[in-house]
């Protein structure tokens, strides 16, 4: 007989509101293995996440440079007419 069928038989022979709580328990077992893994793969997530380059910070005004150039290229760019109006 497997374990199942030993927990199955054993919990035919309990009232109702303790085959509910057993249910209940179960259910945790089975959350809490879910939660080991999820917690495992977050770890995995971390130990990877370092081992990646450090990126470089950009400034607001290194953003508002490369706009800039952006809207100077599509002014100079007479095909992007259209484009340059929508933004500004």
């Amino acid at each position: 007989m497997s374990v199942a069928e030993m927990i199955f038989e054993k919990a035919k022979s309990l009232p109702g509101k303790l085959q509910a709580e057993a249910l209940g328990f179960v259910d945790y077992l089975s959350r809490r293995g879910e939660a080991a893994k999820e917690a495992a793969a977050w770890k995995q997530l971390a130990t990877e996440a370092q081992a990646l380059p450090q990126v470089k910070t950009i400034s607001e005004e290194e953003i508002a440079d490369a706009i800039a150039d952006c809207r100077q290229f599509l002014r100079d760019d007479p095909k992007e007419d259209q484009v340059y109006e929508k933004l500004r």
